[in-house]
């Protein structure tokens, strides 16, 4: 698994790419945390490029799930048939923290006002994680 992430008009995207399994799963939440403890409550979570995920994977979604629900959501953009079944049967895509999204360009930009609509276009920084 390779995961990295970056910055997209004030959301944070965390994109990874392979596999996600009791292995590596570790760094993705490494890589979550770091802005859930920058109290980012809004995360995007890019699965284009995921082939496979295990139950540690799922504990990931769940947990990231479980600590924002309250006051935003995790996004998930892509996911493959395989993945998306997977996310079904776990009950996250009927979770109010947690949504499904076509493409990055589909999500609102996070704003003072909710009435907003700006689709996110732009790139900010980006981090790697090992």
């Amino acid at each position: 698994m390779h995961v990295w992430s970056k910055m997209q008009r004030g959301l944070p995207l965390v994109v990874v790419q392979g596999e996600i399994d009791h292995g590596n799963s570790s760094d993705l939440q490494t890589e979550i945390d770091k802005y859930l403890q920058q109290g980012e409550t809004k995360l995007l979570l890019d699965l284009t490029d995921v082939t496979y995920i295990d139950s540690g994977g799922v504990s990931v979604l769940l947990s990231t799930v479980r600590k924002v629900r309250e006051r935003g959501w995790l996004g998930a953009i892509r996911p493959n048939a395989d993945v998306r079944r997977l996310i079904e049967i776990v009950g996250l895509k009927a979770d109010n923290g947690f949504r499904i999204f076509d493409d990055v360009n589909s999500v609102e930009a996070p704003t003072a006002s909710a009435a907003s609509t700006q689709p996110l276009a732009h790139e900010d920084a980006e981090t790697t994680a090992p």
